[in-house]
């Protein structure tokens, strides 16, 4: 099976920042074959496009992403120094007019933040039509790491 993995965001966090990775990943819900799958090359620019959408949403400064982000300090803060950093996969359908249809993902532990998150997956389309061949769901993992720089002016991050 073959990945995609560019997406990156930076998420503003009430004076602490977090890294939010998207990485775009196609699953089929056919069995894996011991060979890989040769995915088409407009299936792979379109799920990359959806993590790009994904992404937005979730980098917006709006009421609905600071809510998400807030959620997201506060489990960080409250992990334990061991814990893994948290990971999410979320399946995504796209309608023929490019609006995320439906999203499932297991819960965060809280119906607001689930809910939230549900509501920056699917509020805005993804711009385009999917490949009308193309597997449905998308899966998209969402990885949350802290990221040392936080809190840093731009001269500092460059050394300046």
């Amino acid at each position: 099976m073959k990945r995609n993995t560019g997406c990156t965001t930076r998420c503003k966090l009430s004076g602490w920042t977090a890294l939010v990775a998207v990485a775009c990943t196609l699953f089929w819900s056919m069995q894996a074959t011991a060979q890989a799958l040769d995915v088409p090359q407009p299936w792979l620019d379109y799920a990359q496009r959806v993590g790009q959408q994904f992404q937005a949403s979730l980098e917006a400064n709006d009421e609905a992403a600071n809510q998400f982000h807030q959620f997201l300090e506060d489990r960080v803060l409250n992990a334990k120094a061991d814990a893994p950093p948290p990971a999410l996969v979320v399946r995504a359908w796209i309608g023929a007019d490019g609006a995320v249809t439906k999203v499932q993902f297991d819960s965060l532990g809280d119906p607001r933040a689930d809910a939230t998150l549900r509501h920056l997956l699917s509020e805005h389309p993804v711009a385009g039509t999917p490949p009308v061949d193309m597997r449905q769901p998308l899966r998209v993992r969402l990885r949350l790491m802290a990221n040392p720089q936080a809190g840093e002016t731009g001269a500092q991050r460059d050394g300046r």
